[in-house]
């Protein structure tokens, strides 16, 4: 499909963050750190994804690292972003379309982050146009088509 293959000639946006796999592991068993914050990719758990949309408290990272496996662009925004923000956040979020996961982390360096497998953008202010376009470009072009 063209729409499709176009998507998949434009370069991706973000730093590029190298790949560390997609080695699954059981709950609870230890593993490699991540070699980001918030990950990209790495050792996930192999049952269970985080499923699409807005969560309101935080979510394992085992499980969005599956989630980014099967093409998910996550939005993550530190956990004491004040109201105002986060609404501005759903409204991008949900205005962006594809593949997508919105997400709070406590130890999160920035306001805002975006991961797609192997991709980061941090941000320190709330750029619509760029968490659009980081969402719409990134999502959906990872190592496997599956429900995130």
């Amino acid at each position: 499909d063209t729409k499709q293959q176009e998507k998949e000639n434009r370069p991706y946006v973000g730093e590029k963050i190298a790949d560390m796999g997609g080695e699954h592991v059981k709950r609870g068993e230890s593993h490699a750190e991540y070699n980001s914050n918030p990950p990209t990719s790495g050792p996930h758990w192999g049952d269970g994804v985080a499923g699409a949309g807005i969560k309101d408290k935080e979510v394992p990272d085992e499980l969005l690292v599956h989630s980014l496996e099967h093409g998910a662009a996550i939005l993550w925004y530190k956990s004491d972003l004040p109201q105002d923000k986060l609404e501005k956040l759903k409204n991008v979020f949900n205005s962006a379309s594809g593949k997508k996961i919105m997400v709070p982390r406590k130890n999160l360096d920035v306001p805002v982050a975006l991961t797609s497998w192997g991709w980061m953008l941090k941000l320190q202010t709330i750029d619509e146009a760029k968490i659009k376009e980081f969402i719409e470009t990134n999502n959906d072009r990872a190592p496997e088509k599956a429900p995130i």
